[in-house]
């Protein structure tokens, strides 16, 4: 019995529909996917793929653009708010779902 639950669970969490509802950054990532894209793998014309990059890069940049190193008024209406952690759980996020849809 074990065998096919495992396998039904590593089959759901290969799913990126899946994988974006379960993880801590999914609800604050959201914000980015209109310019990003769902798998941060671009979306509007300009924007860099940011999907798959590893997230201590990608925590990097988004501290960048909260302390005002890097300026784009969008990034900092998005960044200012969260905490640490959140932009932590951001790159994760990104730093993920980037790898399943490149997978794909």
């Amino acid at each position: 019995m074990k065998a096919p639950l495992t396998f039904l669970l590593a089959g759901l969490l290969a799913a990126p529909g899946v994988l974006a509802d379960t993880l801590p950054g999914a609800d604050k990532a959201f914000q980015c996917t209109a310019c990003h894209g769902p798998d941060g793998m671009k979306h509007a014309p300009g924007q860099p793929a940011i999907g798959g990059r590893s997230s201590a890069e990608l925590t990097a940049i988004l501290q960048d653009y909260q302390h005002l190193r890097r300026i784009n008024p969008a990034m900092q209406i998005l960044l200012l708010p969260m905490s640490d952690q959140d932009l932590e759980n951001v790159a994760e996020y990104f730093s993920l779902v980037g790898k399943t849809a490149s997978a794909n």
